[in-house]
């Protein structure tokens, strides 16, 4: 049977719904993990009334939530992620529930904090679970637009769930924005749950080179560093600025914890608004201009508080710098979402979350040691202008990498186009179609040359990009053809997905251009959505009409 078209309509609704759903997953768990880094921060000065323990208080449930982020990130690669994001949230909320608990009864701030680590780490795990999903359930076609959306929800979370943080603080209790955070964590896992599209099979290996994986994930690790190190260094300011917006709130402002929200609130407004301009803007390969511009508007505006701004200037400061927030973060999440394979997305979205704990670590500790050696004035000067100046060193890398990866999509695309127009890639993520592309080993083929041969080991799918072959059944009645491929046409798929011999014999009758994929890398696409359902359409289709390996 030659390529069989099928109706799309009705999947292509189920996964624009799925889509949706997954990343109001992914917003609403963000909003929760933010909003209660806030809350526990609010806690520990209520409790202690001193901002050093603030600063412990982000440092010990980050340290810990490293180690915890550093290891669930693996089984978002090894597990199925549907069910590592719905266990995490589920997790989650369990520990909201006891953190509530904990805050009711004015428990020790030791549990407090590592009940907040042990929440931290496992949160992570969710978001990178469900980011590392997006290549897995969306269409090529629509996967720029997801890949923004989703960057673009996880900063607003950024500077969103502080300021949300802040406004419950300002009328309840640390426990009642625990106990709240405790139902996103539970309104995301049903999200999750509704996202039937992700596979629950965890993705196949690679068997034939156990040293892949590795070499594979090296490699990307060694090309996306610069937008890691970027997301670090906004990490890092808002480590800075979980101590230093409490001082400038408290002995500045003179508001106390009222005016440490109303400082939050300002940056949620300015990170609505770069959201908004971002969701408008449809250009890609632009990281290394918003990168550097993001990193500006959040750090550099940090100067303005030298100068005692009243409440209404300092909420403009603050606006400008949640922009800057939003900007920079979606940036490099974008990036590391449009470039990442899904074989290693897991991983890399692991170690991106393990490193902005690090960052915010790094942010929290410094600061209460600056205040202490050189005051408020000094220390915010260095808030604003080292981080800045760590962006303009990435320059280079991040100019490099545009050009790279721009360089290899390039290369990639006319093989890319191709496997588009097959049905059995028709609604294959960009993150597949890529993978496979860069597979693919070229064949020529003369007239009467056999393809492939009816018995023989089945070892990889064959394209026919150009010319013509013919597909034949051998019986004990003899050979007879029983079909005329002409390119562009696949075959092959049946003996690798059953784990059978070749079921038909596949003869050029002209010179033909033949595409090759290895078992290994079709077998690791076909656990993917989009390709699953096709594959799953047309080897039905095809056995229906009689077993063969050939389209």
């Amino acid at each position: 049977m030659l390529e069989a078209d099928r109706p799309t309509t009705s999947r292509t609704t189920a996964t624009a719904h799925e889509v949706r759903r997954l990343i109001a997953s992914v917003g609403i768990s963000a909003l929760g993990t933010w909003s209660y880094n806030v809350g526990i921060a609010v806690y520990a000065y209520q409790e202690t009334g001193s901002t050093a323990w603030v600063a412990i208080a982000t440092v010990g449930r980050y340290v810990p939530a490293l180690v915890i982020t550093s290891l669930g990130s693996r089984w978002a690669d090894g597990l199925p992620r549907r069910m590592v994001a719905l266990s995490a949230d589920v997790f989650c909320a369990v520990v909201m529930a006891v953190l509530t608990i904990v805050a009711l009864v004015h428990g020790p701030i030791v549990l407090a904090i590592g009940l907040a680590a042990l929440s931290s780490g496992v949160a992570r795990v969710q978001s990178s679970a469900a980011l590392a999903s997006a290549a897995d359930v969306v269409p090529e076609s629509r996967l720029s637009a997801t890949a923004a959306a989703l960057s673009t929800t996880e900063a607003i979370a950024t500077a969103v769930g502080p300021a949300l943080a802040s406004l419950v603080l300002a009328v309840a209790s640390p426990a009642a924005l625990f106990a709240l955070n405790g139902l996103t964590f539970l309104v995301s896992a049903a999200l999750v749950a509704s996202v039937t599209s992700m596979p629950r099979t965890a993705a196949r290996r690679r068997q034939a080179d156990p040293a892949a994986a590795g070499v594979d994930y090296l490699a990307v690790r060694r090309m996306v560093w610069p937008l890691v190190a970027l997301r670090t260094v906004a990490a890092f300011v808002y480590g800075m600025d979980v101590v230093l917006l409490a001082v400038v709130a408290t002995e500045q402002l003179r508001q106390g914890t009222g005016g440490y929200g109303w400082l939050l609130a300002g940056a949620g407004v300015g990170g609505l608004v770069a959201a908004g301009w971002l969701r408008s803007r449809s250009d890609a390969g632009r990281t290394t201009i918003r990168s550097t511009a993001g990193i500006a508007l959040y750090s550099l505006p940090l100067m303005a508080f030298v100068l005692a701004p009243a409440l209404p200037e300092s909420l403009l400061v603050q606006l400008v710098r949640g922009a800057g927030c939003v900007l920079v973060t979606a940036t490099a999440v974008g990036g590391l979402q449009s470039t990442v394979p899904s074989s290693a997305s897991g991983r890399v979205f692991g170690l991106t979350h393990s490193l902005v704990l690090v960052g915010t670590s790094a942010g929290a500790l410094v600061t209460p040691l600056a205040l202490g050696a050189w005051g408020l004035d000094t220390t915010l000067l260095l808030g604003a202008t080292l981080p800045f100046v760590a962006g303009l060193a990435l320059l280079p890398w991040l100019s490099r990498f545009e050009r790279t990866g721009a360089a290899a999509m390039s290369a990639l695309e006319p093989r890319v186009a191709v496997l588009r127009e097959l049905t059995l890639f028709s609604d294959a993520s960009r993150s597949t179609l890529y993978s496979v592309a860069d597979s693919i080993v070229d064949e020529v083929r003369h007239p009467g040359d056999e393809v492939v041969v009816q018995g023989e080991p089945s070892d990889a799918l064959f394209v026919l990009v150009s010319g013509s072959a013919a597909v034949f059944l051998d019986s004990v009645e003899g050979r007879r053809q029983i079909r005329m491929m002409q390119a562009p046409a696949y075959f092959g798929e049946i003996g690798l997905v059953h784990g059978v011999n070749r079921t038909a014999t596949v003869v050029a009758s002209e010179e033909c251009l033949l595409w090759r994929v290895p078992s290994a890398a079709f077998l690791d696409a076909a656990g993917q959505a989009g390709l699953s359902g096709a594959l799953t359409d047309g080897v039905r289709l095809r056995l229906g009409a009689g077993s063969y390996d050939g389209s």
